[in-house]
């Protein structure tokens, strides 16, 4: 069974610290291995080789949001379905 585990965190900060937050999450995309911590928190996931990838930027009255999202599905995954045994035979059984 999966286990569920979500890490939530929400601070204002200047731009010089998000261009380093991204530029940190775009090394650790590249190691496959993003640590997340904040306040004794901490998660570790390990990015696939293919990703997908959402950007949505909005504007509303003065509010403005981009929404950034990567997801993937854990390797585990898709090993669990390779474990799964399949034959293919032609009608005379060669």
């Amino acid at each position: 069974m999966a286990e569920d585990n979500e890490f939530v965190h929400e601070s204002v900060q200047d731009t010089a610290t998000i261009q380093g937050l991204l530029r940190a999450l775009q090394e650790a995309v590249a190691e496959q291995r993003i640590v997340l911590s904040a306040e004794g928190r901490e998660m570790i996931l390990t990015p696939a080789s293919m990703l997908h990838l959402s950007i949505t930027g909005r504007k509303k009255g003065a509010g403005n949001k981009l929404k950034i999202e990567i997801s993937w599905e854990d390797a585990s995954v898709f090993e669990t379905e390779q474990e799964k045994h399949i034959s293919i035979q032609s009608s005379t059984g060669e």
